[in-house]
């Protein structure tokens, strides 16, 4: 199965990502991105893939993948699950940062990322706590975080999951496409953003363009947008006080009635139950100005 390239969400506040993911399931997602993923699970159990590596998890359990290594994880049907990640780019810091002296343990560490690693023990879990941590500090303090936290790791034992990394190579003009294509839809998913409009822009029939964009991402065009939408959506319920059918037509659904098959079948109840169990203390979700749903 060819996996598919993600577009991790950006920020005004950070030169990198911070996301909370906490769902009733992680349906299987195989993916890459030129990110470094460190992921933590916090709640809930199944199985992890990264490269030709397949292993059970739990809580606790904390992996760092390479940029284009190709990962997913698939929970187990019961129970709720939650995850923790911090996805960056290598020059996430400024060009050559990790190739200075003082942090060549880490330049190490994420070379030896691209098969997978897996940290266990002591010291894995005071990282694991300042992850947790990481979402009630401001912008600059919780790059100082990520950064103890990589040099925290660098000096740790670590299981190496992979034999092989399977890392994706790319052609840089379908990327830049893709590129092109995704932020179209991230800046108007509010709109009427069709298959022709995206053909339009990247110079493509919408034939054409389809077939290309299935093929490099793993999902139809429609579907994207319709991530997009659901996703900004359930933002939107979460840290809004706004009618379901004001956050509806906000996310580019003028028919209220779908709108609600679609959250339903995307997330197992309605947006109202979606409202009430997270205003109940029984999950979280954070937007992508200090988090996201990236996975």
């Amino acid at each position: 199965m060819r996996p598919s390239l993600e577009r991790v969400p950006s920020s005004p506040y950070l030169s990198w990502h911070h996301g909370v993911r906490a769902e009733p399931r992680f349906a299987f997602d195989w993916h890459y991105h030129p990110e470094y993923e460190l992921t933590l699970i916090v709640a809930g159990s199944g199985r992890r893939y990264v490269g030709d590596r397949v292993d059970d998890y739990e809580p606790g359990d904390l992996v760092l993948v390479g940029a284009l290594t190709p990962h997913t994880w698939e929970s187990g049907p019961a129970g709720w699950h939650e995850a923790v990640t911090l996805q960056f780019q290598h020059d996430a810091f400024g060009a050559g940062f990790f190739g200075r002296p003082e942090f060549q343990g880490v330049e190490r560490l994420l070379a030896r990322a691209a098969h997978g690693l897996r940290f266990s023990g002591a010291g894995a879990e005071d990282a694991a706590a300042g992850m947790l941590g990481i979402g009630g500090l401001d912008p600059a303090r919780q790059s100082i975080r990520l950064l103890d936290t990589l040099v925290s790791l660098a000096e740790l034992p670590a299981e190496t999951l992979a034999t092989r990394s399977l890392v994706t190579d790319v052609d840089a003009s379908a990327r830049r496409r893709i590129d092109l294509v995704i932020g179209l839809v991230r800046r108007d998913y509010a709109e009427e953003v069709t298959v022709a409009r995206a053909a339009d822009l990247v110079a493509m029939t919408p034939d054409a363009f389809s077939r290309f964009f299935r093929r490099h991402t793993g999902r139809t065009f429609t579907d994207y947008v319709n991530d997009v939408r659901l996703a900004e959506a359930c933002r939107r319920i979460i840290e809004t006080d706004a009618a379901i059918s004001e956050i509806a037509v906000a996310c580019g659904y003028q028919n209220l009635s779908h709108f609600n098959r679609r959250f339903r079948a995307q997330t197992g109840m309605s947006p109202r139950e979606f409202r009430r169990h997270f205003r109940a203390g029984n999950g979280m979700w954070r937007s992508a100005s200090k988090s996201g749903t990236a996975w």
